[in-house]
């Protein structure tokens, strides 16, 4: 007989827990049954039997605010057809309750994630970290100026692993309308190396120092083409008689003292302008003339040791010395001049005096050039440019620094360069013997 809601409404507690159970046709379907408690309440069950001992599955608590007497009805039907099939209705129930369980761990996981998955911004932030204290100073001051141009207005709070290959385009397509190819083309080597890097940083300590990862899976910059398949090398130099020119003009030109002494530096030294900018008083080596540039503003990591010949030296002597740190300070005493000054400095110089336009890369380029027809070996100039030697004598064996060929190479160039300053014809049977010197 089916137990009503008057019967159960007129169930009077007992000291002890008590059931009373509907009489079912068969064993198979399962039984209902309600269970009334000392405190009045009255809370329904499934009772079934497997391997012949009875097993009770809690329904719920009937009454007022609970379940009624259909709603526990309903749920008695859906476990018996459970029940019919063969299924164990309380092990099913500690299988999902586990499931449950689970569940919420992975969550809880995923929670985690979210909130140290890094963004877009982070990932740039702590990429320029680790260029600054592993990598040249030209490096870090390039990256972070592309970065500082090119990302303006893109939204930065995505997620660095949810950027795609259409978000790389949205970055590099500006560039390329503007066009600006190389650049476009060294923004794209930036961001792959960045991401690159962003793959391998969540195994590294920082991850944890930082309580970010960024679940990187693939690089997005490797799915988009090169602007440009191969950068033209650019080939400007200065002739003899541009050097010349360019000399005089540095004495006459508005152009900062400090300025044009780092410009003859770079012809007197064959140095880059990065290199030279940032020298430190402390770089110098007065008793033995050598001038030594750090990893941190080297290109290609190592020290750079220069012997400094004559014309360097009286350069260095007579420069200004306006701050004790710094050979060439800006107004704020606290670090080097701008280097993107020194473009536009050549700019307007070269417009003053109607030479034809320069970079000053193009002064390094020069040095190799003239220092080749000086006879300076091209070994030789590489050297004292401080070229990364790739064949595998130069990388794995050869620990002498050829100071002393460098520096004799740096007395020929010395000569060579005050002639062409001097506006002295070069003998061609002098060039041929210091040829056989160097």
């Amino acid at each position: 007989m089916a137990i009503t809601t008057l019967e159960l409404d007129a169930l009077k507690p007992k000291s002890k827990p008590y059931i009373i159970r509907e009489k079912q046709h068969d064993k198979k379907d399962g039984t209902l049954a309600f269970k009334v408690l000392p405190s009045g309440d009255i809370d329904g069950y499934f009772i079934y039997y497997v391997d012949r001992k009875e097993k009770q599955k809690k329904i719920g608590r009937y009454g007022k605010g609970s379940m009624s007497l259909k709603a526990i009805r309903d749920k008695y039907t859906e476990f018996s057809k459970e029940y019919q099939s063969g299924t164990d209705i309380k092990e099913q129930a500690l299988v999902e309750e586990a499931a449950e369980v689970q569940a919420l761990q992975e969550q809880a996981i995923i929670d985690r994630k979210k909130q140290m998955q890094g963004s877009f911004e982070q990932l740039v932030s702590l990429y320029l970290e680790h260029v600054e204290a592993e990598l040249s100073g030209h490096h870090y001051g390039a990256i972070k100026k592309a970065y500082s141009c090119n990302l303006q207005g893109f939204d930065s709070t995505i997620k660095a692993s949810d950027i795609t290959k259409q978000d790389i385009i949205s970055i590099i397509h500006p560039i390329i309308a503007r066009g600006s190819l190389v650049a476009a083309n060294r923004m794209r080597a930036y961001l792959s190396a960045m991401f690159k890097w962003g793959i391998e940083f969540d195994d590294e300590l920082d991850a944890i120092k930082n309580n970010v990862q960024f679940y990187i899976e693939s690089n997005p910059v490797t799915y988009v083409k090169k602007p440009l398949k191969k950068e033209a090398p650019t080939d400007r130099f200065l002739t003899e008689s541009e050097v010349r020119t360019f000399w005089a003009a540095l004495n006459k030109s508005a152009m900062s003292p400090h300025r044009a002494n780092v410009f003859r530096l770079m012809l007197a030294l064959g140095c880059r302008v990065e290199a030279l900018s940032g020298l430190r008083w402390t770089d110098i080596d007065w008793n033995e003339r050598l001038l030594t540039i750090p990893p941190a503003r080297s290109k290609n990591g190592a020290y750079w040791v220069i012997p400094i010949n004559d014309i360097a030296y009286d350069v260095l002597i007579s420069n200004p010395k306006l701050n004790n740190e710094f050979l060439f300070p800006a107004k704020s005493g606290t670090e080097p001049l701008r280097l993107d000054g020194y473009a536009k400095a050549i700019t307007r110089t070269c417009k003053q005096f109607s030479i034809e336009s320069f970079t000053p890369k193009d002064l390094r380029t020069t040095f190799k050039t003239l220092a080749g027809m000086a006879g300076l070996s091209k070994e030789v100039r590489d050297r004292i440019q401080n070229h990364a030697l790739t064949d595998v004598s130069s990388k794995h064996y050869d620990r002498y620094d050829y100071l002393k060929e460098k520096r004799h190479a740096m007395i020929v160039w010395n000569d060579y360069l005050q002639r062409v300053i001097d506006g002295v014809s070069l003998d061609d049977n002098v060039v041929l013997l210091r040829k056989g010197g160097a």
